[in-house]
C-alpha cells in the first residue's frame, strides 16, 4: 500500500530515546515511510538506529550529518527526501500513544484547509489556548505534528536562515494562518514527551539562549508598534525586573547582541508577513513568559 505520510525525525545525541520511540512507531496501523537524520551525534545514536532499523515494519531511510544542522534545517532536508501528501514531524524524545497518528490524519482529512495538526503532550503540555469546538489554535509545536505538504511548501518550510531551534514552529504556524491554512490542536492524539523539565540534571543553556533570541525574531517579523509593550516587558523581565540569575542575564545579553545581525533580513520579510490575523497572539508565546 502506498504511503501517504512521511515520518520525519531529527536525532542528536538521542541514543537513550531510540528504542522506546521506534517501539511506539511499530504499532502504527497506517502505512508510512520514515526519513531519519542524525545531526552529528557523539553518543551511540547512529549505532542504535543502524541495529534497529532493519526490523521496522515500514520503509526507512537513514541519513547522517557530521555537523548539527539544527531542527529547522534538519526537517527541511528530510522533507525534500519524500513526496507523500503529509509530513509527520516527531521529536526523538517522544513515544506515540496508541492511535495518535491515526487521530491526526483523520482530523487533517476532515478539512482540506487544515495545514497542521498538533498532538497533545503528556505529562507536561505547554500552555495551549484553542477553540474547543473547532480545535483552532494560535500555533502548533513541532514536537509531534502532522503537516500537509502542500501547506509546508506554500510557506517555504521552516526559515532555517534565522531559526536553529526553538520558535521556528511558531513562525511556521503564523505563516500558515496568513496563507489561509488552519492550525489545529487535536487533544485525542497523545504523545509522551520527555521534555527538559522532567529530565533531572539536563542543562537548559541552549534552550534559554535560542528561546530568548528567537522570541525577538517573532516580534520583528510579525509584530507592530501597537504591541511594543509585549517586547518591552519581555526585555525588562529578563534584564531588570525578573528573578533571573546574573548568569542567565549574561546569557541573554549575548543572545541579544547576536540577534542584531538578523534584523535587516527580518525587516525585509515583514512586507510578506505583516498582515494581521486574530490567531497571531504574542501573549501565547515565550514573549509573554
Amino acid at each position: 500500500m502506498t504511503s501517504r505520510i512521511d515520518v520525519l525525525i531529527v536525532f542528536h545525541n538521542s541514543a537513550n530515546f531510540v528504542q522506546p520511540l521506534l517501539e511506539s512507531l511499530r504499532s502504527l496501523s497506517i502505512p508510512v515511510t520514515a526519513y531519519f537524520l542524525d545531526n552529528g551525534s557523539k553518543d551511540a545514536t547512529c549505532e542504535t538506529l543502524a541495529t534497529a532499523l532493519p526490523h521496522l515494519p515500514f520503509q526507512t531511510y537513514f541519513h547522517r550529518s557530521l555537523s548539527n544542522n539544527g531542527f529547522a534545517r534538519g526537517m527541511n532536508l528530510l522533507a525534500r527526501q519524500g513526496a507523500s501528501e503529509f509530513l509527520f514531524l516527531l521529536n526523538p524524545d517522544t513515544e506515540l500513544e496508541q492511535g495518535c497518528l491515526e487521530e491526526l490524519l483523520a482530523r487533517a482529512e476532515s478539512d482540506a484547509a487544515i495545514g497542521i495538526c498538533e498532538a497533545r503532550q503528556t505529562p507536561r503540555e505547554h500552555p495551549k489556548t484553542y477553540d474547543a469546538k473547532t480545535g483552532e489554535t494560535s500555533w502548533c509545536t513541532g514536537a509531534a505534528v502532522l503537516i500537509r505538504r502542500k501547506a509546508f511548501e506554500d510557506v517555504g518550510g521552516f526559515d532555517e536562515r534565522v531559526f536553529f531551534m526553538y520558535c521556528e514552529d511558531v513562525d511556521l504556524s503564523w505563516k500558515f494562518w496568513l496563507r489561509h491554512w488552519k492550525c489545529i490542536y487535536v487533544p485525542d492524539a497523545v504523545i509522551r514527551h520527555y521534555t527538559q523539565d522532567i529530565l533531572p540534571g539536563k542543562r537548559r543553556t541552549l534552550e534559554n539562549y535560542f528561546t530568548f533570541r528567537n522570541s525577538l525574531f517573532l516580534f520583528y517579523r510579525f509584530g507592530s508598534w501597537k504591541e511594543k509593550d509585549v517586547l518591552w516587558n519581555f526585555l525588562l523581565s529578563r534584564f531588570l525586573l525578573g528573578h533571573y540569575s546574573w548568569r542567565s542575564r549574561i546569557l541573554y545579553a549575548f543572545a541579544f547582541a547576536d540577534h542584531i545581525r538578523y534584523i535587516p533580513y527580518l525587516l525585509r520579510t515583514r512586507d510578506v508577513w505583516c498582515e494581521r490575523h486574530p490567531w497571531i497572539r504574542f501573549n501565547e508565546t515565550s514573549l509573554a513568559d
